[in-house]
């Protein structure tokens, strides 16, 4: 009996195997898998020595477009010797020599299975396989598409098994419209005078969104600040990665692109300003804001303050933008105030 002989032999014996496996192992340590149910790819050549299975996503399973899809499955050919014999992997959204089909990712190969060896050999222990599809990719199909594993071997060309899947239906934001964005100061119409101390004045307000996370992979309610200590609390991500201020233009320079960029969200890198004293664009100082608690607890610092110097503003009718960008959704949100900036001839300190 030759060598191959024999292992095919041991490959259809091996199913009860497998079967007492599965019951005390890992769950992707099933029923033994058919020799032969990988088929030739546009280049396969040989007999249909393949074996393996695709284990996630299963058939027919609903998937989130919203999020990144895992791939994983395991794969060998059971005449290489001392290795698996798969050297490459891709993942495509139809048939591969289907002018419509696309490649959504390539695969890891070689990954790790002491089960697969356990069940058919120690040589084919390294036979995992593993591929993540952009959420972008996704939202690219419709309908319920039918996703191509191709397989690569060094000398039998590509092979192949498929898989349907089904998109779940997007879910009902129940706030569409956040963030919430507002400015508290300055208020619609205000004088501020250009003699104000220090040549500072404070633009102040509050962020949030109020939606919850669906997919902790790719949302989150923001870093908050574990590490403060002001008001004897740590500040909470308020669902808020950024707020950026315009003046006279909605897309004009941001005055502060990314604000807080070194502790964003709930920090927002300065103190609460009190008559327009204190320390400026101190790191790790949540920005507290009263109006913002009404929302919740959890909203307690979701503030934003921007000390600019208006001497640096033309005296007359000026209109600031505000745009929060929410982490959850990615979606952005902009409120906006006019106010006049009064020259130095007016010196009482206004407001």
């Amino acid at each position: 009996m030759n060598g191959r002989t024999h292992r095919f032999r041991v490959l259809a014996g091996i199913a009860a195997a497998c079967v007492a496996v599965s019951s005390v192992g890992p769950s992707f340590a099933q029923t033994a898998p058919t020799l032969g149910s990988w088929l030739s790819g546009p280049d396969g050549q040989g007999p249909r020595t393949i074996v393996g299975r695709i284990e996630a996503p299963r058939g027919g399973q609903s998937i989130n477009a919203a999020s990144n899809l895992l791939v994983t499955g395991w794969a060998a050919d059971t005449t290489a010797t001392g290795w698996a014999g798969i050297d490459g992997a891709e993942v495509w959204n139809g048939a591969k020599d289907n002018s419509s089909s696309t490649k959504l990712a390539s695969a890891i190969v070689g990954q790790a299975r002491p089960d697969v060896g356990d069940a058919i050999g120690s040589t084919f222990v390294n036979s995992g396989f593993s591929a993540v599809i952009p959420s972008s990719a996704l939202q690219a199909l419709t309908g319920s598409p039918t996703l191509y594993v191709y397989l690569h071997t060094p000398g039998k060309g590509t092979w192949y098994k498929s898989v349907g899947v089904s998109f779940a239906a997007a879910s009902t934001l129940p706030y569409p419209n956040d963030p919430v964005i507002v400015i508290s100061r300055p208020q619609d119409g205000m004088n501020i005078t250009q003699k104000q101390v220090t040549n500072k004045f404070s633009f102040n307000g509050y962020a949030l969104d109020r939606n919850p996370i669906t997919n902790p992979a790719t949302q989150t309610l923001g870093p908050g600040c574990p590490g403060c200590t002001l008001f004897n609390t740590g500040a909470r991500g308020a669902g808020v990665g950024s707020v950026t201020l315009y003046m006279d233009s909605p897309k004009g320079d941001p005055i502060f692109p990314n604000f807080g960029a070194a502790c964003s969200t709930a920090c927002l890198g300065t103190q609460v300003l009190v008559a327009n004293k204190g320390s400026l664009n101190v790191p790790g100082k949540p920005q507290a804001s009263i109006q913002s608690g009404s929302y919740g607890s959890q909203y307690n610092y979701s503030g934003w303050s921007v000390p600019i110097n208006p001497t640096l503003l033309a005296p007359g009718p000026h209109t600031l933008y505000v745009t929060a960008t929410s982490s959850i959704t990615g979606q952005q949100s902009t409120a906006s105030v006019n106010f006049m900036v009064l020259d130095f001839s007016h010196q009482r300190i206004q407001p």
